[in-house]
């Protein structure tokens, strides 16, 4: 079986989630909408179960939400119609050919998309099918992870006699910030970026110093104090998060999830 053939029957499990921390899915989702508008044609690459496409299709004037897993276009499928929401379209794409939507849109967002592919060539192709369905002048919001930013969280995890978090590199590949950085630098503007650093400082490392959680997504053994204790720190980090600043050696993500707002050049 072929990588590509393994994650895609992952995708296809009933229970496979995408991001099973909802507050930091909401500071996600919050991030992307800060930058949405309603008069714009916005494409969401890889939609998953629609749970952030639907705060999207609110804001803006028409949504395309492409999604490859027929499970999760499924979910997508009974959540869109549940909202009652006419202004999208949900279709079975591949984000690997998106040659029907040539200059359709002048938003696309990803939401951990890129990473689910296994290798830089791929994540490239991506890139490039992404600024063709851009129109000139169009922005590409992505929310990805960092192979850096993972690497700082476990270092200051390291130096408090924390584990490791494991990296799942059998269905996931973090973008390397140098070689991404570059290879956009004649294709996209960087307009802004974001990090969730205070939410990741609280979360992944404060909490784990004197409470215990165990093990993987769904499986994971965890103390009661994690779910009260996430919500504290989404609304710290909603609060103060632009206004504290972690150093980091390379990027400025403290945690592999950043997010990136792009305009498209040409």
């Amino acid at each position: 079986m072929t990588d590509r053939a393994k994650i895609d029957e992952y995708w296809e499990m009933p229970n496979t989630v995408s991001l099973l921390d909802k507050n930091l899915r909401k500071l996600e989702t919050d991030f992307v909408l800060s930058h949405l508008s309603s008069n714009d044609e916005l494409a969401d690459l890889g939609c998953g179960g629609g749970e952030s496409t639907i705060h999207y299709a609110k804001k803006v004037k028409s949504c395309l939400a492409l999604e490859h897993s027929n499970q999760l276009r499924s979910i997508a499928k009974k959540r869109f119609k549940s909202e009652k929401l006419k202004n999208i379209s949900l279709v079975d794409g591949d984000i690997l050919d998106l040659s029907a939507y040539s200059g359709k849109f002048n938003v696309v967002v990803t939401q951990r998309v890129l990473i689910n592919f296994l290798s830089w060539d791929e994540q490239k192709q991506i890139i490039d099918n992404i600024w063709s369905t851009l129109r000139p002048g169009g922005r590409y919001i992505m929310v990805e992870n960092t192979f850096e930013g993972f690497e700082e969280l476990n270092a200051v995890r390291r130096g408090v006699n924390l584990p490791n978090i494991p990296l799942h590199d059998w269905h996931n590949y973090f973008l390397h910030y140098d070689k991404f950085i570059d290879y956009i630098e004649d294709k996209f503007v960087i307009e802004t970026t974001h990090t969730f650093n205070l939410y990741y400082l609280l979360t992944r490392v404060f909490l784990n110093m004197f409470a215990n959680f165990e093990g993987y997504g769904s499986l994971a053994k965890k103390d009661r104090i994690f779910d009260i204790a996430d919500v504290a720190a989404r609304e710290l980090h909603e609060k103060y998060g632009n206004k504290i600043t972690i150093q980091v050696n390379k990027g400025d993500s403290f945690g592999p999830i950043q997010g990136f707002v792009l305009r498209r050049m040409g």
